[in-house]
């Protein structure tokens, strides 16, 4: 009794441990990028006062699951070994507030051009006081990551506030309208699903698709749109997908199946051409 008591303890503390390992935050792994001394330099600077170092943040980010390495930014060699060939032609202006946009629209020309429609553009580049956003202050450096809805909240309120009297009503307002890409999502899901299934049916679906499409253009081109930080015409723009989606689902629901002709049996054409030839020849014979 007294040994499966043990053995009863004994897996119950290797589970515990097993559940209490797998709630410990994964370290990130270094991206495999062989021939790149950027990364297989940093990635052995120790951490400074407990902060996880320049490598750390960026070995997490989507640029380093895209392969976009520290020269991209910053210049510099990463085929070269030693520190003062690689750190040569290092820029520090590239990486100023203010022109990181011009660095960042290099690979994302998209949301740069959408970026120089907006307020935020024309106040980074007037050089007025105050504050001006530019890329790196709502996707931070070296983590570079897309916001969610309500982290994208708390950094509009670092400008959008009662204290600055920069439009306070702005963080509620872009919170509501990127969450209704959400919404988006799911009706093109239910719609894709209500096409193919419409189209198992045999049902004519020209018409759903073209909706259906109009919808995922939306849906692709919302991430430069946003860019341009007019929250009015971003949610118009998703307001139309949505209804694009809805649409192509109300076509399918009153889309009846394609009518095919029965195939006639090859026996019955066969028995007609048969049937055929012989009145021609009694004809004849008369």
């Amino acid at each position: 009794m007294i040994n499966k008591n043990v053995s009863k303890i004994i897996i119950g503390i290797a589970f515990v441990f097993l559940i209490f390992q797998a709630m410990q935050p994964v370290e990130a792994k270094a991206p495999d990028m062989p021939n790149n001394s950027c990364a297989d330099c940093h990635r052995k600077m120790p951490a400074e006062d407990g902060i996880s170092n320049t490598y750390g943040k960026w070995a997490i980010s989507t640029h380093a699951l895209f392969e976009v390495t520290c020269e991209k930014c910053h210049g510099g060699d990463p085929l070269m070994v030693s520190k003062e060939d690689a750190h040569k032609n290092i820029s520090k202006e590239a990486i100023l507030n203010e022109n990181t946009p011009a660095m960042c629209g290099k690979c994302h020309e998209p949301e740069l051009n959408e970026f120089k429609g907006s307020q935020h553009y024309k106040k980074l580049e007037s050089g007025q006081s105050g504050p001006a956003p530019a890329c790196i202050t709502c996707h931070q450096k070296h983590t570079v990551r897309v916001l969610t809805s309500s982290e994208l909240m708390d950094f509009c309120i670092s400008c959008h506030n009662i204290d600055t009297g920069i439009n306070p009503s702005v963080p509620g307002k872009a919170k509501k309208a990127l969450e209704s890409l959400k919404e988006l999502q799911f009706e093109i899901s239910i719609a894709r699903g209500a096409v193919i299934s419409a189209k198992e049916n045999g049902k004519d679906v020209r018409s759903a698709e073209i909706d259906l499409e109009e919808a995922r253009t939306i849906l692709k081109s919302a991430p430069s749109v946003w860019h341009r930080f007019n929250l009015t015409y971003f949610d118009t723009e998703v307001q139309k997908g949505i209804e694009n989606a809805k649409n192509a689902e109300k076509l399918l629901a009153g889309a009846t199946a394609t009518q095919t002709p029965p195939a006639k049996s090859p026996g019955f054409g066969i028995f007609t051409l048969m049937s055929v030839m012989i009145i021609i020849y009694f004809i004849k014979r008369h």
